[in-house]
């Protein structure tokens, strides 16, 4: 037997978007198009590898308050046990190294630092000014229950705009 631990990413993915689902959101799945701006700016953003582009996040949504101001939110799965988020000694999410460069093992590796990097695509490449970014990652028990963990960035940090429903809708999803 293999002791290489197998990822459950598509077992996440199908609960977080049966989540999705349930509530009716209008998600788009990796290679599915959101809208053009939002299509470019993760085309034209480094990749989370560091190469040219080609950013796809799991899943991706604009979520509608009762302004109508659209709010992108960017999901990304994993499939291990400790690869929601990593954070720097500041507590901060680790996207840079200490030469302030971009850690793409990081990027690559970690969920909400996945989210993240689309989110910075988002705020480099389009007109949205307010971004909700959330990292998903599970694993299965020793019972074999698949146990789940949920991170959810806002940028900036205190979008007040969006209504006590939206966050409520956020929250019970996640």
């Amino acid at each position: 037997m293999n002791g290489k631990i197998q990822s459950v990413e598509p077992n996440v993915a199908d609960l977080a978007n049966g989540w999705l689902k349930s509530y009716g959101l209008d998600y788009k799945l990796e290679q599915e198009s959101l809208n053009s701006e939002i299509d470019q700016a993760l085309n034209d953003y480094a990749s989370k590898n560091g190469g040219g582009g080609g950013n796809r996040p799991d899943a991706k949504l604009l979520l509608r308050d009762k302004n109508l101001v659209d709010y992108p939110i960017l999901i990304e799965y994993k499939g291990y046990k400790d690869r929601l988020v990593k954070l720097d000694s500041n507590g901060e999410v680790a996207n840079k190294n200490a030469k302030n460069e971009p850690d793409y093992k990081a990027i690559n590796s970690y969920a909400v630092n996945g989210a993240v990097h689309y989110a910075n695509a988002l705020l480099h490449y389009t007109s949205y000014t307010d971004i909700i970014a959330i990292g998903m990652t599970g694993y299965y028990d020793e019972l074999g229950k698949l146990q789940y963990q949920i991170g959810v960035y806002m940028f900036p940090r205190t979008i007040l705009a969006l209504d006590r429903r939206l966050i409520n809708i956020l929250i019970s999803l996640f």
